[in-house]
């Protein structure tokens, strides 16, 4: 028995070595030197002599990709070096500025004689931290808030193109950074089979990499087939092997070196007409890549430099990434449908052949209403560019009228696509209404509203349950939601209701009958009072039986509310049929809660409609409304000429383009703290 254990163990060890051999062939060469079939008989015999004898198995064993038992949570993981994000330049002036603040920073000296830049694709996809202690993969996390990240490891041991044990001379502790990709091919594969089993579709390959890393049961990540590809290494200071190579670039051909794919189109260069260039050519050939960019990233090259140049808070200020103007695709309009919203507005959908634009397959669009139709001249059967950003809806956002050849002009619906009632255009408004408050649209519209997070917040039912129990008889009215629990019996005849799913739904609409007297106002959805409206009427009134006796001039002091909204709010309140239900609902239970009037302090943003776009360091979206709120400022949502101030993050939007054309006012999210920190008293 001894016997046969030395040679299983002598032949496992022999066949860890030639898969690893033949990993690096495949996913870093990308010179594969057997077949699929060859390199699997292989696996498979490792896994065999593994089954037979469990002590041969090993850490970076490649049986081990095939996934661990599911986690019951994902671990925290302290970074042993913080992980930045890169800063953004948005277009060439933006590029420009980067490299006149690294002149600056060099004394102005003439930086393209002496200064080596790294340029390579800026990957969509998901950052990770991979931690080598003796060769050996040890740790893999997210990188979290940069400080602190989620624990991987399981998930990432799974991908093919992340070495289990590295090769050749390496440190006794090295961290590598990268990205997790999901190549244009296997999203659309996975999409598939997730639509064939009426699953919910991924909308591009970035957030199917990402749920993908994020599976608690990382079998499933094994199967969704992603790639790695290694962008940077850190070492501690002592280390002979990483701090003995000062050029990034050469350090990138390291890591491939002792085992990890890194992108083969990256570039070393001092001039800047090359970054130009570079910039330019993947710009207009992104989509003839098996994945996909959003910009490309410039590096100092020189390590030396890098460390002479630092940090800020956020960001590395030897790097930017250059991003690429929104993908854009030409293709036919085919036909426009007409969706209705919870307060009758008819919204035209563009529906078009088909095109794969920024990390998705897509054939729908926004029109947004029939002005822009107008102002497009846009017609079906035209030749029309669809321009998406990112993870922004798709819109129309050209027509080729040279290529129009028998177009259909778009006309208003003249009757609800719903219920078939008349449709109405108030004078001064731009969209068409259906008004019948009995249409289903309008009514399902406003029960999903009322359920949502903002609103009564109950968990467990969504827009596909209320469909289901509207066309059922069940919901038709608010008050229905609380009466619910008199149809248990009813609910439990239903398919894929079982009693604890049931028991779970009335537990938690009974659980939100205690409300928040802004929550309940907004719950009622009322014509253009939303969340920051409701709040402002919340202050303003003691309780809710207050406006059944108010009028328009009563809103009309509130400031903040024009006399549109005064009128929407006065006719709501006229209605005996609402104060009916609003009576209804608190007989049933409903408890609204009733707070105190928060002092708001008077600041540099008092009065102001204040606009956060990107990612914050010190605050969550709800922290920044409360505390523009706490401030005296009015938080919204959306950018219009009649917002003041837009507090810009890390990687800001389309919002930030939109300010500039308007004018508005822009501050960095530590701008916006230190005007807050000058409030008077």
């Amino acid at each position: 028995m001894d016997e046969e254990f030395k040679k299983a163990k002598k032949r496992a060890e022999e066949l860890r070595r030639i898969i690893e051999h033949h990993n690096y062939q495949y996913y870093v060469l990308d010179k594969p030197e057997i077949s699929d079939y060859e390199y699997d008989q292989l696996l498979r015999e490792l896994q065999n002599l593994e089954s037979i004898y469990p002590e041969l198995v090993t850490p970076d064993s490649p049986t081990q990709r095939i996934g661990a038992e599911p986690a019951k949570q994902f671990e925290n993981y302290k970074h042993p070096f913080k992980m930045y994000s890169l800063a953004n330049a948005m277009n060439e002036g933006e590029f420009k500025d980067f490299i006149t603040r690294v002149m600056k920073e060099n004394e102005g000296e003439n930086l393209f004689e002496t200064v080596y830049f790294s340029c390579e694709h800026k990957f969509d996809g998901l950052a990770i931290e991979l931690i080598y202690e003796d060769g050996i993969l040890t740790y893999a996390s997210t990188r979290g808030n940069g400080e602190v990240g989620e624990l991987i490891t399981n998930n990432a041991r799974t991908i093919r193109s992340i070495p289990l044990r590295l090769l050749n001379d390496y440190p006794s502790f090295l961290a590598v950074y990268g990205e997790v990709l999901m190549f244009k091919d296997d999203f659309i594969k996975l999409n598939k089979e997730r639509e064939e089993a009426s699953e919910v579709i991924f909308s591009n390959p970035r957030n199917a990499a990402a749920g993908s890393i994020r599976q608690l049961d990382s079998k499933i990540t094994a199967e969704r087939n992603l790639k790695f590809f290694a962008y940077g290494a850190r070492s501690y200071p002592g280390d002979r092997i990483l701090n003995s190579i000062d050029s990034h670039f050469e350090r990138l051909n390291y890591l491939k070196s002792i085992g990890f794919p890194i992108n083969p189109h990256s570039i070393r260069t001092n001039h800047i007409e090359e970054i130009f260039a570079y910039h330019k050519r993947w710009e207009e050939n992104r989509d003839s890549l098996p994945y996909d960019i959003d910009g490309v990233v410039v590096k100092v090259d020189s390590i030396e430099r890098q460390n002479q140049l630092g940090y800020d808070a956020k960001t590395p200020k030897w790097a930017i990434a250059w991003k690429f103007k929104p993908a854009r695709a030409e293709t036919i309009l085919r036909h426009v449908e007409f969706s209705v919203g919870r307060q009758g507005t008819i919204t035209p959908t563009a529906v078009f052949d088909p095109i794969y634009l920024a990390g998705a397959r897509i054939s729908r669009a926004t029109l947004h209403n029939f002005d822009e139709i107008k102002r497009l001249d846009v017609r079906i059967g035209d030749s029309i560019i669809v321009e998406r950003s990112g993870e922004v809806i798709p819109k129309v956002v050209e027509v080729i009228k040279e290529k129009r050849k028998n177009a259909t002009p778009i006309e208003p619906p003249g009757f609800c696509p719903v219920c078939h009632e008349k449709v109405v255009q108030y004078k001064g408004e731009v969209a068409y209404r259906c008004v019948n408050l009995n249409c289903p649209a309008l009514v399902k519209g406003r029960l999903i509203h009322f359920v949502s997070r903002n609103a009564f917040n109950i968990e467990g039912i969504g827009e596909e349950i209320i469909n289901r129990f509207y066309e059922l008889g069940f919901l038709k009215k608010f008050s229905d939601f609380f009466t619910l629990k008199n149809r248990k019996e009813e609910l439990l005849k239903l398919e894929r209701f079982g009693e604890k799913s049931i028991n779970n739904l009335l537990e938690s609409i009974e659980k939100s009958k205690k409300i928040e007297f802004w929550r309940f106002i907004n719950a009622l959805g009322i014509d253009y009072v939303g969340e920051e409206t409701s709040r402002l009427l919340a202050e303003n009134f003691k309780k809710i039986e207050d406006f059944f006796n108010a009028d328009v001039s009563d809103f009309l002091q509130i400031y903040g509310i024009g006399e549109v909204v005064a009128e929407s709010i006065d006719s709501f309140f006229k209605s005996p049929s609402n104060i009916s239900l609003i009576r209804e609902m608190l007989t049933l239970g409903v408890e609204i809660i009733y707070s105190e009037k928060n002092e708001k302090l008077n600041s540099a943003i008092s009065g102001k409609k204040i606009v956060f776009t990107g990612k914050a360091e010190h605050f969550s979206r709800e922290k920044f409304m409360d505390l523009v709120r706490k401030y005296g400022g009015i938080p919204s949502d959306s950018i219009s000429k009649k917002v003041d101030i837009l507090v810009v993050g890390e990687d800001p939007g389309s919002k930030l383009e939109k300010a500039k054309e308007l004018g508005i006012k822009t501050v960095s999210e530590s701008e916006f703290l230190k005007m807050l920190e000058k409030e008077g008293k």
